[in-house]
């Protein structure tokens, strides 16, 4: 069963598939490498196949979904082998995108990352991961809203939702993980509120560096 997304009435039909289909596989509901089947999801979400195809198109642009003609479309394949490439990926996109934002970041900018960093310690304090997950996404999605580069938000995007999904798909639960990754994210904020760009660099080295080799010990026996 797909998860359920509201649609409010400025949404439209496409708008409200592609957040249905888009949130069913950040979540795994929709399997990696699962066929997707137009007509069964048009009866599943109740509205006509046209605006399922113009959902799936999009999801194809950001990598989501493989549509080959002649042949149908499935849910893009995930494998442990891609997290070290995800993972630096995202390493350098962000240490680019905090060298940015500590040109421009505002007070308001600061306040806001601090408000994030203060739920994912709710979060974790209540062991609730799922919740400190999407917040840690935030984090990241927010560091690169400030620079205000599209192609750096479209990339760092695309880039965050793979690693959502391995995360989901591979991973165990990390709470042995989240006291230090929580810590780090406090002194990123504090770094990038002072402009230091050289310790912030590291801080998001380490950062990226240690959750990479935990992967890596994780899925080292995954086929």
């Amino acid at each position: 069963m797909l998860t359920s997304v509201e649609l409010p009435k400025h949404r439209t039909k496409e708008e409200y598939a592609y957040e249905v289909l888009r949130t069913a596989i950040l979540h795994c509901e929709l399997k990696p490498g699962e066929k997707l089947i137009v007509d069964a999801l048009s009866t599943q979400m109740g509205i006509s196949p046209i605006p399922i195809r113009s959902a799936l198109l999009r999801l194809q642009s950001e990598g989501l979904v493989e549509i080959t003609p002649h042949t149908g479309t499935i849910v893009s394949e995930l494998s442990p082998a891609d997290f070290e490439p995800v993972s630096l990926l995202l390493e350098k996109l962000e240490i680019l995108a905090f060298e940015i934002a500590a040109q421009k970041a505002t007070d308001a900018d600061i306040a806001h990352l601090n408000q994030i960093v203060d739920g994912l310690g709710e979060s974790l304090a209540a062991s609730n991961l799922e919740r400190w997950a999407e917040l840690n996404i935030e984090f990241h999605s927010t560091v690169a809203r400030i620079t205000n580069m599209k192609l750096l938000i479209e990339f760092s995007t695309r880039i965050l939702d793979t690693w959502t999904r391995l995360r989901r798909w591979y991973l165990p639960p990390i709470i042995a993980q989240l006291p230090q990754a929580q810590s780090e994210h406090r002194q990123m904020v504090q770094l990038l509120a002072q402009r230091n760009i050289v310790e912030l660099t590291k801080v998001v080295t380490h950062h990226s560096q240690r959750l990479r080799e935990y992967a890596h010990q994780a899925t080292t026996n995954l086929p």
